[in-house]
């Protein structure tokens, strides 16, 4: 997140989601590993322990396939 006052940040934080800074993404991709993000919260996001934080080994995390609606496209068309 590079703005951790912005609608998006603000919704991530009621469904329980961690904000971390882009800088985090850097640093994994340089290590071409998952780091813990606690280094790298914004705003607060969580309390200053490691709860809700990931070990390093972590998958990332999957995300639900959005469901479509059959017909649901473009009005236009």
């Amino acid at each position: 997140c590079a703005f951790p006052r912005t609608p998006k940040a603000a919704r991530a934080r009621e469904l329980g989601g961690l904000l971390v800074g882009p800088a985090w993404i850097w640093d994994c991709q340089r290590l071409q590993r998952r780091l813990p993000c606690g280094p790298y919260l914004l705003d607060g996001s969580a309390s200053s322990g490691s709860e809700g934080e990931e070990p390093e080994d972590a998958p990332p995390p999957s995300r639900p396939s959005p469901k479509v609606k059959k017909g649901a496209g473009p009005a236009h068309l």
